[in-house]
Protein backbone atom coordinates (compact mmCIF):
# COMPACT_ATOMS: atom_id res chain seq x y z
CA UNK A 1 0.00 0.00 0.00
CA UNK A 2 2.68 2.50 0.79
CA UNK A 3 3.56 2.17 -2.83
CA UNK A 4 0.48 3.97 -3.83
CA UNK A 5 0.55 6.66 -0.81
CA UNK A 6 2.94 10.38 -0.76
CA UNK A 7 3.74 12.59 1.42
CA UNK A 8 0.86 15.23 1.73
CA UNK A 9 3.21 17.86 2.26
CA UNK A 10 5.34 16.90 -0.48
CA UNK A 11 5.06 18.33 -4.22
CA UNK A 12 3.30 17.22 -6.91
CA UNK A 13 0.50 17.00 -5.33
CA UNK A 14 -1.24 13.65 -5.70
CA UNK A 15 -3.35 14.60 -8.57
CA UNK A 16 -0.43 15.92 -10.15
CA UNK A 17 1.69 12.73 -9.86
CA UNK A 18 -1.37 10.52 -10.06
CA UNK A 19 -0.23 7.11 -8.53
CA UNK A 20 -3.36 5.51 -9.25
CA UNK A 21 -2.85 5.34 -13.12
CA UNK A 22 0.93 4.40 -12.59
CA UNK A 23 -0.49 1.12 -10.13
CA UNK A 24 -3.23 0.40 -12.75
CA UNK A 25 -1.89 0.40 -15.74
CA UNK A 26 2.33 -0.19 -14.85
CA UNK A 27 2.74 -1.82 -11.99
CA UNK A 28 -0.47 -3.58 -10.41
CA UNK A 29 -2.22 -2.38 -7.25
CA UNK A 30 -0.56 -3.24 -3.77
CA UNK A 31 -1.68 -5.60 -1.82
CA UNK A 32 -4.34 -3.20 0.88
CA UNK A 33 -5.52 -0.72 -1.77
CA UNK A 34 -8.35 -2.44 -2.95
CA UNK A 35 -9.80 -5.50 -0.47
CA UNK A 36 -9.56 -8.85 -1.20
CA UNK A 37 -7.51 -7.86 -4.36
CA UNK A 38 -3.83 -6.88 -5.28
CA UNK A 39 -1.96 -7.60 -8.90
CA UNK A 40 1.03 -6.03 -8.23
CA UNK A 41 3.98 -7.19 -10.29
CA UNK A 42 7.08 -4.75 -8.63
CA UNK A 43 7.83 -1.34 -8.85
CA UNK A 44 9.71 -1.47 -12.32
CA UNK A 45 6.92 0.24 -14.90
CA UNK A 46 5.89 -1.94 -17.52
CA UNK A 47 2.99 -2.48 -19.59
CA UNK A 48 1.59 -5.41 -19.64
CA UNK A 49 -1.05 -7.66 -19.00
CA UNK A 50 -1.41 -8.71 -14.95
CA UNK A 51 -3.75 -11.38 -14.12
CA UNK A 52 -3.99 -12.61 -9.93
CA UNK A 53 -5.25 -15.97 -10.52
CA UNK A 54 -6.31 -16.24 -7.04
CA UNK A 55 -9.21 -13.92 -8.08
CA UNK A 56 -11.93 -16.20 -8.55
CA UNK A 57 -14.25 -15.49 -11.14
CA UNK A 58 -17.71 -13.27 -10.34
CA UNK A 59 -20.93 -15.50 -10.99
CA UNK A 60 -21.94 -12.15 -12.10
CA UNK A 61 -19.53 -10.38 -14.14
CA UNK A 62 -19.52 -6.77 -15.08
CA UNK A 63 -17.84 -5.02 -18.35
CA UNK A 64 -16.00 -2.54 -16.07
CA UNK A 65 -14.12 -4.82 -14.25
CA UNK A 66 -12.54 -3.27 -10.90
CA UNK A 67 -13.75 -0.45 -11.17
CA UNK A 68 -17.74 -1.56 -10.80
CA UNK A 69 -16.60 -3.74 -8.15
CA UNK A 70 -16.11 -6.25 -10.28
CA UNK A 71 -12.22 -7.92 -9.08
CA UNK A 72 -12.25 -10.81 -11.76
CA UNK A 73 -12.08 -8.35 -14.82
CA UNK A 74 -9.96 -5.36 -16.18
CA UNK A 75 -7.02 -4.45 -14.87
CA UNK A 76 -6.92 -7.96 -13.72
CA UNK A 77 -6.32 -9.88 -16.58
CA UNK A 78 -8.70 -9.00 -19.31
CA UNK A 79 -11.66 -10.84 -20.26
CA UNK A 80 -12.97 -10.90 -23.94
CA UNK A 81 -16.22 -8.64 -22.82
CA UNK A 82 -14.15 -6.20 -20.46
CA UNK A 83 -14.85 -2.35 -21.72
CA UNK A 84 -11.13 -1.87 -21.02
CA UNK A 85 -11.92 1.56 -22.79
CA UNK A 86 -13.87 3.11 -20.89
CA UNK A 87 -12.54 1.78 -17.77
CA UNK A 88 -9.06 3.76 -18.46
CA UNK A 89 -11.37 6.84 -19.71
CA UNK A 90 -13.13 6.90 -16.27
CA UNK A 91 -9.28 6.45 -14.61
CA UNK A 92 -8.01 8.97 -16.60
CA UNK A 93 -10.92 11.95 -15.44
CA UNK A 94 -9.81 10.93 -11.75
CA UNK A 95 -12.49 8.53 -10.64
CA UNK A 96 -9.57 5.99 -9.49
CA UNK A 97 -7.72 8.81 -7.85
CA UNK A 98 -9.63 8.04 -3.97
CA UNK A 99 -7.57 4.50 -4.21
CA UNK A 100 -4.48 6.11 -3.61
CA UNK A 101 -6.53 9.75 -1.52
CA UNK A 102 -9.39 8.99 0.10
CA UNK A 103 -10.32 12.35 0.57
CA UNK A 104 -11.15 12.75 -3.07
CA UNK A 105 -14.34 13.24 -4.62
CA UNK A 106 -14.69 12.32 -8.01
CA UNK A 107 -16.52 14.65 -9.84
CA UNK A 108 -19.98 12.64 -10.51
CA UNK A 109 -19.16 13.09 -14.36
CA UNK A 110 -16.35 10.22 -14.28
CA UNK A 111 -19.11 7.50 -13.72
CA UNK A 112 -20.80 8.76 -16.96
CA UNK A 113 -17.79 8.48 -19.10
CA UNK A 114 -17.94 5.69 -22.31
CA UNK A 115 -16.21 5.10 -24.83
CA UNK A 116 -19.35 5.74 -27.39
CA UNK A 117 -18.96 2.25 -29.28
CA UNK A 118 -21.52 -0.59 -29.27
CA UNK A 119 -20.88 -4.22 -29.89
CA UNK A 120 -22.43 -4.48 -33.39
CA UNK A 121 -20.89 -8.59 -33.88
CA UNK A 122 -22.31 -11.52 -33.04
CA UNK A 123 -22.89 -13.34 -29.59
CA UNK A 124 -20.39 -14.93 -27.95
CA UNK A 125 -19.38 -18.53 -28.22
CA UNK A 126 -19.66 -21.05 -25.87
CA UNK A 127 -15.87 -22.23 -26.93
CA UNK A 128 -12.48 -21.22 -27.93
CA UNK A 129 -12.59 -18.21 -30.22
CA UNK A 130 -15.13 -17.12 -27.65
CA UNK A 131 -16.04 -14.17 -30.43
CA UNK A 132 -18.48 -14.48 -32.62
CA UNK A 133 -18.15 -13.55 -36.17
CA UNK A 134 -17.30 -9.91 -36.90
CA UNK A 135 -19.78 -8.25 -39.03
CA UNK A 136 -17.96 -5.41 -41.77
CA UNK A 137 -17.90 -1.81 -41.06
CA UNK A 138 -19.79 -1.33 -44.67
CA UNK A 139 -22.56 -3.97 -43.65
CA UNK A 140 -23.32 -3.33 -39.66
CA UNK A 141 -26.20 -1.08 -38.88
CA UNK A 142 -24.58 0.89 -35.86
CA UNK A 143 -26.01 -0.28 -32.41
CA UNK A 144 -27.28 -2.83 -33.39
CA UNK A 145 -26.47 -6.69 -34.04
CA UNK A 146 -27.82 -7.11 -37.60
CA UNK A 147 -26.30 -6.54 -40.82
Amino acid sequence: MAALHWDAGAEPGPVDSRADLNAILLTGIPEGVVPGFQNYTGSTEADMLRLNVAVPPTASPNPLGLVAGDAAGFPNGRRVFDDVVTVELRAVAGLTIPLVDPSFTPDGATSAIADGTSNTNGDYLDAFPYLGTPLGGYQAQPGTGAA
